[in-house]
């Protein structure tokens, strides 16, 4: 019978530990730097100014301390960021090749 547990009410048993799992999110980031760029550099249709307003929403709504609240607007400025990079390259490529072109037909 060794190493069998006794089946009875009165046997001690082992402690039962309860741990605690914290998950720590990262805070949100603001990307202010990156909606500045946007705003004074060539900034196509002033989304670079929307960048900046929702950086700035973001940035406030961390130091609050609602870190949902900075979270959505930080994803909506990263976007408007992300689509005014994009124009600006687009049209960046776009005036080149309307140049050239010109420059071509002046010859």
């Amino acid at each position: 019978m060794q190493g069998q547990q006794s089946m009875h009410p009165e046997a001690p048993q082992a402690p039962r530990i309860q741990h605690t799992v914290l998950v720590e999110q990262p805070l949100p980031r603001d990307d202010i730097v990156w909606s500045l760029w946007s705003l004074t550099h060539f900034n196509p249709c002033c989304l670079g100014l929307l960048a900046v307003f929702y950086s700035i929403k973001s940035r406030d709504n961390k130091m609050v301390g609602d870190l949902d609240g900075a979270r959505k607007h930080w994803e909506i400025a990263r976007r408007f960021n992300i689509a005014s990079l994009t124009l600006a390259v687009i049209l960046t490529i776009v005036l080149i090749i309307v140049y050239s072109k010109a420059i071509q037909t002046q010859k």
